[in-house]
């Protein structure tokens, strides 16, 4: 028999309980704020302070640039600063992207855009404007093949000609028998 008095230090079976209960909790509550954790997407905050336009190619993660809207193209527009320009995604159009506008752009620097997740005009309005993060991947997400989607045809050859056709049975090269 095993000799448990070592292990109790002397404690009540009340205590012993009690101590047990206050462990399985602790154990209980890391494991659900573990889970927690693991299950909600990551915050990204974008710096406060805007960086120069300038200094997006040497940067990754989260940005912020400052500077004046100097053409839109439909959910795309151009920013520029006194180091720089650059283009805009938006993913969204939004009323406040005009042509001399002053915005604050927050998002990702990545393909030589900015990817913006939010603006903020001159008096403090703010738009959301995208997801944070990267774009989905491809027009109909991951695993999709182009535009019509997983049954469409392959696309056409690089260099524009048609693919040679499948040869048939009667025009297949006759092979002499193997002599040994």
């Amino acid at each position: 028999m095993i000799d448990t008095s070592k292990f109790t230090m002397g404690l009540s079976p009340k205590a012993r309980l009690g101590l047990g209960g206050a462990a399985l909790l602790a154990l209980g509550l890391a494991g659900g704020a573990g889970a927690t954790k693991l299950t909600r997407p990551a915050v990204e905050m974008a710096p406060v302070m805007p960086v120069a336009i300038a200094t997006l190619p040497n940067r990754s993660g989260p940005v912020t640039v400052k500077g004046k809207v100097a053409e839109v193209y439909g959910d795309r527009f151009t920013v520029t600063d006194g180091s720089g320009k650059t283009m805009v995604d938006a993913r969204e159009g939004d009323a406040m992207v005009q042509p001399g506008a002053t915005l604050l752009v927050q998002g990702r620097y990545d393909d030589g855009q900015l990817r913006a997740s939010f603006l903020v005009d001159g008096n403090g309005r703010i738009a959301s404007v995208g997801p944070a993060g990267r774009p989905p991947h491809g027009p109909k997400g991951p695993g999709a093949r182009g535009p019509a989607g997983p049954d469409s045809p392959p696309p056409p050859p690089a260099n524009g000609c048609p693919p040679p056709p499948a040869p048939s049975a009667a025009a297949a090269p006759q092979l002499a028998p193997a002599t040994k």
